[in-house]
């Protein structure tokens, strides 16, 4: 389970678990508790034990007491005092290939609140957004679901994955090699696939089934744009799953980055007079498909937050638990989303 980055600290001969949605870049210069570590993650070659191996090395009196080490290109580390945290930092600038810099959590900002609930995002659009509840009945449901559980699962990266048509190389962000994944795509989902397809700029001939576990979410990305077409779909099976879109504001400077960096990396930082992103939070109801063209697709980010709850609307509380299915096709991507049961809530646990 996470940990609340900046709750009491405890004994920390084990780093807690953080989770990366929290984290923020600074408003001030002065340094804080918590690093962003760019360049380092599962995708580069890095172990948790390796990272921790470092950063004590660095400055062997400083207590790290939470730790992430991200599926691609960044991490985060949490120290028990600010001072251990910046002499880490400078230790490790010339001993290592990380970028890091000082990071804050959200709790931190002045008026930070609880996740927005999906009810206070009602107002904002998202073109290119199609959201079709009960797509599946719950017999295909089910028997999407016991098919996929015998199969195997590659569990390289922070959850476990499949991929058909064509596999993902999570650290270099393309198509992985031919053969890394069966050809065709398994006939227990062709009905589905065929179904999708009707509904796509192109058929779908890839698909990626992502399990996610209580408490495990995926950072905003957009998919990349050289490996699928436009036309990316998911079919939630298990439960439903608030999932968040993010689109920074014309005049914030910011824009919608498929880089290396991009998916655990700290969002824009607010502005004065409001946000620097436009944040819509959709409920994606247990055996829907969203599908997503155009503007959806390329000029909006999509993501999962790291947490157990989600807020349908004010004081209502779900638990959260998901498999899904991404459907699309390389180039245009299908996904199965596949969550196990999990709760959700006004705040993150």
């Amino acid at each position: 389970m996470a940990c609340d980055p900046d709750a009491p600290i405890a004994s920390a001969s084990r780093p807690a678990s953080l989770d990366p949605s929290v984290f923020r870049q600074p408003r001030g210069k002065c340094p804080t508790r918590h690093l962003y570590i760019a360049n380092c993650g599962l995708g580069k070659g890095d172990t948790p034990e390796g990272v921790l191996a470092a950063l004590h090395a660095a400055a062997p009196g400083a207590e790290v007491v939470g730790l992430h080490v991200g599926d691609q290109g960044v991490s985060y580390a949490s120290f028990a005092t600010p001072e251990g945290a910046d002499l880490s930092r400078q230790g490790v600038a010339g001993a290592t290939r990380w970028v890091v810099r000082f990071a804050e959590t959200a709790d931190a900002l002045p008026g930070a609140t609880a996740p927005d609930s999906v009810e206070s995002t009602t107002h904002i659009d998202v073109p290119g957004l199609m959201v079709i509840p009960d797509f599946v009945t719950e017999e295909e449901a089910e028997t999407l679901l016991a098919e996929v559980d015998m199969r195997s699962w590659d569990s390289s990266i922070k959850r476990r994955v499949q991929h058909y048509g064509h596999a993902f190389d999570y650290a270099r962000l393309a198509l992985a090699e031919s053969g890394a994944a069966p050809v065709e795509l398994p006939e227990f989902c062709h009905d589905v696939a065929a179904r999708v397809s009707e509904l796509t700029p192109m058929p779908i001939n890839q698909l990626t089934v992502n399990e996610y576990q209580p408490g495990v979410g995926i950072a905003s990305h957009c998919d990349a744009h050289s490996a699928f077409e436009d036309g990316i779909c998911g079919l939630t099976l298990g439960s439903g799953i608030v999932m968040e879109f993010r689109k920074p504001r014309p005049d914030s400077g910011g824009k919608v980055s498929v880089g290396r960096h991009h998916r655990l990396a700290p969002p824009p930082p607010e502005k004065e007079d409001g946000e620097a992103v436009v944040q819509k939070n959709v409920w994606l109801p247990a055996r829907s498909l969203f599908i997503l063209t155009g503007e959806a697709r390329y000029a909006w980010q999509h993501g999962i937050a790291w947490r157990k709850t989600d807020c349908l609307t004010a004081g209502e509380v779900r638990h959260r638990g998901l498999l899904a299915l991404r459907l699309a096709n390389a180039g245009g991507r299908c996904c199965v989303m596949r969550r196990t049961p999990r709760h959700t809530c006004c705040r993150p646990e």
